[in-house]
């Protein structure tokens, strides 16, 4: 005779690829997620790197015909043509009296007038900042060498950097964001087969046909979570795939980074999103079975996905670097994906028992769940 377990599984599994949402779910998160995320990165790359000349509008140009020259050099030019609608202009504001000023050793005012807040001109308002600041430091040099002063005098320390980090720490940087949407997709990818097999039956009433089945309530559980799982570890596979290759299109050679997943990495990556998947689903069940509707229980996971972004969230933005989080489900996945990105020694022993940790305490959720069905009260939805 078949395992229970396993019937209920391949049934649940059948039932769940019929439904095209379930399916058109698990893929949507794991592959718009990171296409998302790498539209935005270009976007980034592209301002930090572009070379092309800043047009600005330049106000009393005629005083000061050499700073005027300095910025020409440095990529910075005068505006011939009208702003874009919705767009603040750039204005380089230069005072009448700089002539005076220069010459009397006085600090010339140069007025910067501009959004500051504005993201898209955030990269040439700093290029602007930067022409201003080396033409005032040329300016400096030049009057400490007129009154016989070497210019070394006002530099007291000479901090030279060496910068030791690799390409792949650099990449751990900006991918630390990115794995962010691979530990999430087991959240996503599963939650409406999570929804449907639990809050879903009990609505269509088909939930206590199963419980009259001869077999436990341990084991309906098992065969739904196993199912719901399958769809959850997919959704982890399926963004473990595409982000390497959809990454490879970036120009982050550009910005001194490379990201290069082998095959053997990725596999292990897939390894770590395995107890992962169960965990999320075991999650999900537990909530779903605890709402009294299907509609309740979307609400329910809705606020529950938070948990895991804010944990994940929380601990990249912090920094926090305490050797626990190794150890702890979820932080201990995403602390192991940080150190294959960064090219890293992993640490091997942490890594086995937060997956070890993870799948404990998935299977006393699913024990719990269990127990719950036992109730009149869980199965009827009272």
């Amino acid at each position: 005779m078949s395992n229970p377990i396993s019937i209920v599984w391949r049934k649940e599994l059948k039932d769940a690829l019929r439904d095209k949402r379930s399916v058109m779910a698990a893929m949507s998160y794991a592959f718009f997620g990171p296409l998302l995320m790498a539209v935005a990165f270009y976007v980034l790359i592209s301002q930090l790197t572009d070379e092309s000349d800043v047009e600005i509008d330049i106000k009393g140009a005629e005083h000061a015909p050499a700073l005027i020259q300095h910025l020409q050099d440095q990529g910075i030019v005068e505006r011939t043509k009208p702003w874009p609608a919705g767009q603040q202009p750039i204005i380089l504001e230069i005072a009448g009296h700089w002539d005076e000023h220069i010459a009397s050793a006085q600090p010339a005012e140069v007025i910067l007038r501009a959004d500051f807040s504005a993201q898209k001109q955030r990269t040439e308002i700093r290029r602007v900042e930067q022409a201003v600041s080396s033409y005032s430091r040329q300016l400096g040099y030049i009057r400490l060498q007129m009154r016989g002063l070497a210019p070394q005098l006002i530099t007291a320390i000479d901090l030279v950097k060496q910068d030791t980090a690799t390409k792949g720490s650099r990449a751990a940087i900006l991918m630390g964001s990115v794995l962010i949407f691979m530990l999430l997709s087991v959240f996503f990818s599963g939650m409406n087969v999570a929804i449907d097999i639990s809050a879903g039956e009990r609505e269509r009433n088909s939930l206590e046909l199963l419980l009259s089945q001869p077999l436990s309530s341990h084991q309906l559980v098992w065969g739904k979570a196993l199912a719901a799982s399958c769809f959850a570890i997919f959704g982890g596979i399926l963004s473990v795939i595409l982000i390497p290759i959809i990454f490879r299109f970036l120009p982050l050679h550009n910005i001194g980074i490379s990201v290069v997943l082998e095959w053997p990495m990725l596999l292990l990556i897939m390894v770590l999103l395995a107890p992962l998947a169960l965990f999320a689903t075991a999650l999900q069940l537990f909530v779903s079975f605890r709402a009294k509707s299907f509609k309740e229980a979307q609400t329910y996971i809705s606020f529950l996905l938070m948990v895991p972004m804010l944990a994940v969230f929380g601990v990249e933005f912090s920094r926090l670097k305490n050797q626990i989080l190794y150890y702890l489900p979820l932080t201990g996945q995403h602390q192991a994906l940080l150190d294959i990105i960064k090219g890293e020694t992993l640490q091997w022993l942490p890594m086995l028992i937060s997956g070890l940790f993870t799948i404990a305490v998935s299977m006393l959720l699913l024990r719990l769940i269990g127990r719950m069905l036992n109730s009149e009260k869980v199965v009827f939805g009272l």
